[in-house]
């Protein structure tokens, strides 16, 4: 079995092992077990402190998360990367956009499981693998002569 990559670079100081996890935490972090051993400790710490929060989440939060870890392991190490990528790059979306985003969002989740399941299917590819909305500039109205 591969080792984790080390974390100094990181600053994150290494994590427990699978086994050396309280028995509360392997409940909740179950889906992952297979993977933690190959995780990174940076990854592993994010994990369990999602799992120390996980008893004061209410019901449809913990539901969503134990769904989000068994879709998470489900991805190619190329569309976790993707993943990751999209995520920082929403980060840095102006506000307008990002509240177009959760508009969205929210459209989606107030639709009928059947009809989430559809949008799934035939855009799953594309919401794992496109990248990243760009960036709005902040003179976006200004023409590119005027910038200089």
């Amino acid at each position: 079995m591969a080792t984790p990559p080390t974390t100094a670079v990181l600053g994150t100081p290494p994590q427990p092992e699978w086994t050396a996890l309280k028995p509360g935490q392997k409940k909740i972090l179950a889906p992952l077990a297979d993977e933690w051993p190959h995780m990174e400790h940076v990854r592993r710490k994010q994990w369990l402190m999602t799992a120390e929060r996980y008893p004061s989440m209410t019901r449809t939060e913990k539901e969503r998360v134990q769904k989000r870890m068994r879709d998470w392991v489900r991805l190619t190490p190329e569309q976790r990367a993707k993943a990751r990528e999209n995520y920082r790059g929403i980060k840095h979306l102006p506000e307008a956009r990002k509240e177009t985003i959760k508009k969205k969002w929210s459209a989606y989740e107030n639709l009928p499981d059947q009809d989430k399941q559809g949008v799934r299917e035939r855009h799953k590819s594309a919401i794992l693998l496109a990248p990243p909305p760009a960036p709005e500039s902040a003179n976006s109205d200004e023409p590119a002569s005027a910038a200089r």
